[in-house]
């Protein structure tokens, strides 16, 4: 026999799934170290999941899923540690677009992009490491925003606007 009292209300749980996913997509409030790096893993397997399907250009959806999510948890994380964040939005942003770029033309083993690569690598690492490991602030604006994400839906726009331009570029002049 079964114990009905260890069997989960379904609708809570997806309720509980949806309120996850909404908390990730959100530019609103704040995110503690543990939901930074839960939201950061839930925006990883979005990228994951789109990956493996066989659907052409899929993968770049999955990979821009992935980019809007990080950039809501930065956000909300900045606010956390009581910053604005426009350095380190652009930092995600460039590290977003270029890796992407890079990937999906499979040229990041250039001599000149590989280096430029290896640089916003090292420049995203640390942002993420920031962002991770140092303390919240004891006092939260939650008024805190980047300049850049005062409207977040236009600035993704742009960025993926940027992406294609860039690999436009890239694949007509580089190649």
């Amino acid at each position: 026999m079964t114990n009905e009292k260890n069997i989960p209300n379904d609708s809570s749980s997806i309720q509980q799934i949806k309120k996850t996913l909404r908390e990730c997509i959100s530019f609103n409030g704040v995110l503690t170290r543990l939901h930074f790096w839960e939201c950061m893993i839930i925006g990883y397997v979005f990228y994951s999941f789109f990956s493996l399907t066989k659907i052409l250009y899929f993968d770049i959806i999955g990979w821009f899923c992935y980019f809007y999510i990080a950039l809501s948890c930065y956000q909300k994380r900045c606010r956390d540690l009581n910053i604005r964040g426009t350095l380190i939005i652009l930092g995600v942003s460039i590290f977003f677009i270029m890796v992407e770029m890079t990937r999906s033309l499979n040229i990041e083993r250039t001599d000149v992009l590989f280096t430029i690569s290896k640089f916003i690598f090292l420049i995203y690492l640390g942002i993420y490491l920031y962002a991770q490991f140092m303390p919240s602030s004891k006092e939260k604006d939650l008024t805190l925003t980047s300049p850049l994400l005062k409207h977040p839906n236009i600035y993704f726009v742009v960025c993926v606007a940027l992406f294609f331009v860039g690999r436009y570029v890239l694949q007509n002049w580089y190649l």
